[in-house]
């Protein structure tokens, strides 16, 4: 009987276990990289940029999953536009925050992350904070999840 109970039990796991093995969907494998700009100033409707290179990008087919922008801004930053071109050459703009955060950007998944990606901001050339000459001050911190 302890015979046979063991056989059941083995059968029983043996299935339990091919039912998952092969009903579990299989996960492309993921990885992030992230690098941050100089610091941007731009003054009186004028432009500031910065380059910066992915590195090296795993796998043979890498396609973006995730991007993340985190705008350092500095106290007294003036109304400002930000500009991403990716390596494919895919341009978006955004309104510049006031506060220093994060900002996801779905627009450039499904992109191949490799390669040289451009950052720049243009200040809209009016002053909230009473200088002279309008001044936009920020770092970008551009990370970058992909899968391959």
């Amino acid at each position: 009987m302890k015979r046979l109970t063991k056989r059941v039990f083995t059968a029983v796991m043996v299935c339990l276990i091919s039912c998952l093995m092969f009903a579990t969907p299989v996960l492309a494998a993921t990885n992030c990289f992230s690098k941050t700009t100089v610091k941007l100033n731009a003054i009186n409707g004028g432009t500031s940029y910065s380059s910066i290179t992915s590195g090296s990008v795993s796998g043979s087919s890498p396609s973006i999953t995730k991007l993340e922008l985190y705008c350092n801004v500095a106290s007294g930053t003036d109304p400002y536009t930000i500009y991403v071109e990716s390596p494919d050459g895919t341009i978006i703009s955004i309104p510049g925050p006031t506060r220093s955060g994060s900002i996801i950007i779905p627009v450039f998944e499904g992109e191949n992350p490799s390669g040289t990606w451009t950052i720049w901001i243009q200040n809209d050339g009016v002053s909230y904070n009473g200088n002279i000459y309008p001044a936009s001050t920020a770092t970008f911190t551009l990370k970058i999840c992909y899968s391959y």
